[in-house]
């Protein structure tokens, strides 16, 4: 039996926001005023950690999780040392990688003899270029890890170092990376449920504050891949576009246990491209299943389709859904085509699906991309237009993030238009030079999107017409409150 810890480096909002750090009147209202950041984006665990936990622990290895939002450095070093783990997974993305690969080096000095294993969305495109990033690294996982780590874990418990066998690992031999072939796709219906066991208490984390209806809530994953092939997604240059989901019976099974384990009924289906947007039928059974259950749940659906059918939206809402995060991404059609490299979708497709969603009684929220390859101003202000006119209780602007190994990444970086280092690549932060406007042109458009949306008569009194419930009003001021500091940089 191995002993495995699996983290990821420590980290907060404010860090990744501001990773040189806040200056003047923003950091001294920072450090004495708004000490608390905003989590608009929730403060959850590594989902892919507790999955890879789950698996290890099925094989028979002892394994815990360090959580690494919010944890001081002091602390998780400690911890460390407490567990005093054979073997260390680490997950990191690009923004995250330079302090990774530092802790990396520390930990091999305080304890030279504990093997370092590096996976995550990074490291998948990068593959073997990490071990020349990084000394302290002994190997690095590619595509998904739950088998391979555990061939590892196998190998450590028998005293053994025997890499070239594994498929999906990256590491030195005589001096030379080496790397091993990929390991096929695996079968997602073969998973465990992951480990929240392992997760601090419950007061330690919020949702993604846009699909959550009570703070007890937790996320559902269906499956695996996406075969869309968005301009800005690594996927594509991985090769994780087959779509793979679970069988409805096993996303109840996940349901009732959260319910009866941890008093948890709220849900956050968090597949861009889930069981409900890629199977209509396995969704019906899935909403089936839970009418005939007799448990009331509540649940949010993050959906990448357009051409669901309002038979299944009303089964939906009947089974508890009462909101869809949605990803509209623009409100031009050859803006949105570039986005995606060629999806059929038409912005009156989607605004068809929308009015479709809101007739059955579900909420929307959605999710809007600013600064697409070769945009223009006049037609970014088409997209923010085109989110005004929807009836939307909720809508997001990021600039377009252009996920290391992209195709935009690949075309941006070939280019030399990238302003900022890969501390700052993350949805904060503009650390690029558009194509068809300037970097401060988009800064400002985000800006101008926000006050927009927000600052129509029309969405206040739709707002105050919603708030039927004492919960709906928490939720509504809450989620106000952290996307205005979230905008004011806390």
């Amino acid at each position: 039996m191995a002993r495995v810890l699996l983290t990821a480096s420590p980290w907060t909002y404010r860090e990744i926001r501001y990773p040189d750090g806040q200056t003047g009147l923003r950091a001294a209202l920072g450090e004495h005023v708004f000490r608390s950041e905003s989590t608009i984006n929730g403060k959850m665990p590594f989902w892919s950690l507790l999955y890879l936990a789950a698996w290890l622990r099925r094989a028979g290895h002892e394994v815990d999780y360090l959580e690494s939002y919010g944890t001081p450095e002091e602390a998780w070093f400690r911890a460390i040392e407490v567990f005093d783990p054979d073997v260390i997974g680490f997950n990191s993305v690009t923004c995250t990688w330079p302090k990774t690969r530092g802790l990396m080096g520390k930990i091999k000095q305080r304890w030279p003899n504990t093997l370092i294993v590096l996976g995550g969305s990074h490291t998948n495109v990068a593959k073997e270029a990490v071990l020349d990033e990084c000394a302290a690294l002994d190997l690095a996982v590619f595509g998904e890890g739950e088998q391979t780590l555990q061939d590892i874990c196998d190998q450590v418990d028998r005293g053994a170092a025997d890499w070239g066998s594994v498929p999906g690992v990256a590491f030195r031999q005589n001096g030379q990376v080496v790397r091993n072939a990929k390991r096929p796709l695996m079968d997602v219906r073969t998973l465990p449920l992951p480990a929240r066991d392992l997760m601090r208490g419950p007061e330690r984390y919020n949702p993604r504050l846009n699909i959550y209806n009570r703070p007890n809530n937790t996320v559902l994953f269906t499956g695996r891949g996406c075969p869309l092939t968005c301009s800005s997604c690594h996927l594509p240059a991985t090769g994780g576009l087959k779509f793979r989901i679970k069988a409805p019976e096993q996303v109840l099974d996940e349901m009732v246990h959260c319910a009866d384990h941890y008093g948890t009924t709220d849900f956050g289906f968090y597949d861009h491209f889930g069981i409900f947007s890629s199977d209509e039928d396995a969704a019906m059974e899935l909403c089936e299943l839970i009418l005939r259950s007799g448990r009331t749940f509540s649940f949010t659906v993050t959906f990448w389709s357009y051409d669901f059918s309002s038979e299944l939206l009303d089964m939906m809402r009947r089974a508890g859904c009462w909101r869809i995060d949605t990803v509209l991404i623009s409100g031009v059609d050859k803006n949105l085509r570039k986005a995606t490299m060629g999806s059929p979708l038409t912005v009156e497709q989607m605004t068809a699906g929308v009015h479709r969603a809101q007739a059955a009684g579900i909420e929307l929220a959605a999710r809007f991309s600013l600064g697409i390859d070769g945009e223009t101003v006049d037609e970014a202000r088409q997209t923010i237009d085109f989110a005004c006119s929807l009836p939307l209780e909720w809508a997001f602007f990021t600039p377009v993030n252009p996920v290391f190994g992209s195709r935009l990444w690949r075309q941006l970086d070939k280019a030399g238009s990238f302003r900022l280092d890969e501390r700052s690549m993350n949805i904060f932060n503009v650390f690029y030079e558009p194509t068809g406007m300037t970097h401060q042109e988009l800064k400002g458009l985000q800006k101008e999107a926000y006050r927009r949306f927000y600052g129509r008569p029309r969405f206040a009194l739709d707002k105050l017409r919603h708030l039927r419930s004492p919960e709906a009003i928490t939720r509504n001021l809450t989620l106000g409150s952290h996307l205005s500091r979230h905008l004011a940089g806390f």
